[in-house]
């Protein structure tokens, strides 16, 4: 590997040395930058990584590759910043990734899984208008594939669209019809929509084949509460871990379940 150093001095050697429309790196000098780069990346040399990513993209900006490299070293360093508590300037890089991804998109002849990767860091972000957009055209640019459609059923979930969600939801299992978490995720959709009979099958359905994950139990509770059955939520909420019985979360959902119980009395 060429030194940070030494390798971000070459790349700039070489912008001072064009006119400026003529700025181009060669195929290699790109495909070294970016090795460069990721092996720094890989060994958390994140300060050296963006030093030669944005060097790189002065001269290769028109690359999705480049703009690509770029982004993983920004959210790399956004990744540093906040373990030093630095927040702030962790959000800036995260933030600047994001449009660095959004740039490789428009710039890659096959963006499908670029535009994946843009809507979960928008998603992470808490940017749900452009998460929105780019798990759309994921879901359309990559027709295997039933992660994008899950994530955007899933802010639509907490956004309590229940009729959209359903939509996107129900997308995914059409290309993945055995995932636990999506089949959980429309339980609950048709326990808020009414659907109880539905619901409670679907909950069935997905704990059956993942029957040790807390998390599913969980939305298994909720749908049990949602559609009559709180006596049977508070048993399986009692048998969660201690971990998340701790949860603001999980002593919401008990004390939901214990009021309809009194109700029911």
């Amino acid at each position: 590997m060429i030194p940070a150093i030494l390798f971000t001095a070459f790349l700039a050697s070489c912008q001072d040395a064009d006119p400026p429309k003529t700025q181009q790196i060669s195929v290699e000098q790109r495909e070294s930058a970016i090795e460069s780069a990721m092996e720094l990346i890989n060994s958390r040399r994140t300060v050296e990584a963006l030093a030669i990513t944005s060097t790189l993209i002065k001269k290769d900006s028109a690359s999705a590759e480049s703009q690509e490299i770029h982004a993983l070293a920004l959210i790399s360093e956004g990744g540093r910043l906040q373990s030093v508590g630095d927040f702030n300037h962790a959000r800036e890089k995260q933030l600047e990734a994001l449009q660095a991804y959004i740039i490789a998109c428009g710039q890659s002849t096959t963006p499908g899984l670029l535009q994946l990767s843009t809507a979960q860091l928008a998603h992470m972000l808490k940017e749900n208008s452009t998460a929105i957009e780019y798990y759309q055209l994921a879901h359309e640019n990559v027709p295997e594939d039933s992660r994008a459609a899950f994530f955007l059923g899933q802010i639509l979930m907490l956004d309590k669209n229940w009729k959209e969600a359903k939509v996107w939801i129900s997308e995914s299992l059409k290309r993945d019809q055995s995932q636990p978490p999506a089949i959980l995720s429309l339980s609950l959709i048709e326990a808020e929509l009414g659907n109880s009979e539905v619901a409670l099958e679907l909950a069935t359905k997905g704990c059956q084949i993942q029957p040790n994950d807390p998390k599913l139990r969980f939305i298994q509770a909720r749908v049990l509460r949602l559609t009559g059955y709180p006596n049977q939520a508070i048993e399986i909420l009692h048998r969660l871990p201690r971990v998340m019985r701790e949860d603001k979360l999980f002593k919401d959902e008990l004390e939901a379940c214990e009021t309809q119980t009194k109700v029911k009395k």
